[in-house]
């Protein structure tokens, strides 16, 4: 008996240690989105065949539904703020666990792209948290990344902790309603989407019908067109591209439309091109529609949450109708991109909505 004795000892430790993590994540970390988006993923009332991957301009930006209308399929909006291609890489596994994909449609957002991204042991784990320990994949990425994780972060939701007398009253009540224990979307607390819930990942984005804000914020990003893509972001793509290859998944890559004004300050012709000379590298399709034709989707600055470009419902509705019907022409070997799409951004700027009014003023 004496033997057992430190072995015993060292498993009770790691049991109140366990205990004490358990309760701090109870009581100090928010009920979030992404706890809820990962359970829908692997409902076992539901079997998808597509998923949405990409961030928070594609959570806000296209409606599950829309697309789902056109092509007939059983589709699920995965984009999660801040999620990176790392990120919808591992998404991704975690969503083939569970559902027999068949197509994937992944938003490009070249904020996500370049250097500015960061990488690191403390930030890069939110939406690893979240996963279940009895998902494969949550194995899969610790051992992936043993050598960046921050052992701290592993066990923990620490990162995402309010301590505040408010915030631990708040999460209490809420953990305690069958809401929360049901994984409803109203047991999450949602503070970045600015707009209802509307289902499969889709949020409805309020807009004022006024100029949105955080155009200097926007000034941040003035030349960050002329860098190039982060290698490491690219190394993660190149995995989801042969996932999806030897999975006999359809990987289909398309930017949304953010705000005119966007486009044109920031440059997103050339990054346009070096996107398209990219993915044709690499024989994957790609579909820029920030070059939409102003007849088949009219939009201005106005239609947006922001500056930066998270689209408002409304848009947003009709975009995700014109998206879908531009995929299920796409599958019937119909697809005509000239009548969609622009052919060079001096198009679309000459036919924006700013550009013609002020035409018709002078």
């Amino acid at each position: 008996m004496k033997k057992l004795a430190p072995y015993i000892r060292c498993m009770a430790f790691l049991c109140v240690l366990a205990g004490c993590i358990a309760l701090c994540n109870f009581l100090f970390a928010p009920s979030g989105y992404i706890r809820y988006i990962l359970h829908e993923l692997n409902s076992p009332a539901e079997n998808y065949d597509c998923i949405i991957l990409g961030a928070s301009h594609a959570r806000s930006a296209i409606d599950p539904a829309k697309i789902d209308e056109k092509l007939g399929t059983n589709t699920l909006n995965v984009a999660i703020p801040g999620e990176t291609i790392k990120d919808s890489y591992y998404v991704l596994k975690e969503s083939c666990r569970t559902n027999d994909i068949k197509t994937v449609i992944l938003d490009v957002d070249y904020q996500y792209w370049y250097s500015v991204q960061i990488e690191d042991e403390f930030s890069s784990s939110f939406i690893f948290n979240k996963m279940s320990w009895l998902s494969k994949t949550k194995y899969e990425y610790l051992i992936d990344n043993m050598n960046t994780l921050d052992f701290r972060n592993t066990f923990t939701d620490r990162l995402s902790y309010d301590i505040s007398r408010t915030a631990i009253a708040q999460n209490v009540s809420l953990k305690l309603t069958d809401d929360y224990r049901n994984y409803s979307i109203n047991g999450a607390l949602v503070k970045d989407a600015d707009g209802p819930y509307v289902g499969k990942g889709f949020f409805y984005r309020k807009t004022s019908g006024l100029e949105p804000g955080g155009f200097d914020y926007i000034k941040l990003w003035y030349g960050r067109e002329n860098g190039e893509l982060e290698g490491w972001v690219v190394n993660y793509f190149l995995q989801i591209a042969n996932y999806c290859k030897n999975n006999a998944i359809e990987l289909i890559c398309i930017t949304s439309p953010v705000t005119p004004t966007a486009v044109r300050k920031l440059g997103l012709s050339k990054v346009d091109k070096t996107f398209s000379e990219f993915f044709a590298k690499h024989d994957v399709p790609y579909y820029n529609f920030n070059r939409l034709s102003m007849n088949i989707l009219p939009r201005d600055d106005v239609d947006y949450g922001d500056m930066e470009g998270h689209m408002g419902g409304e848009l947003a509705e009709k975009y995700s109708a014109v998206l879908g019907t531009f995929l299920n022409d796409r599958k019937d070997g119909e697809l005509d991109t000239g009548k969609y799409l622009y052919d060079s951004f001096d198009e679309l700027y000459k036919n924006s909505y700013r550009n013609r009014h002020k035409k018709a003023r002078e």
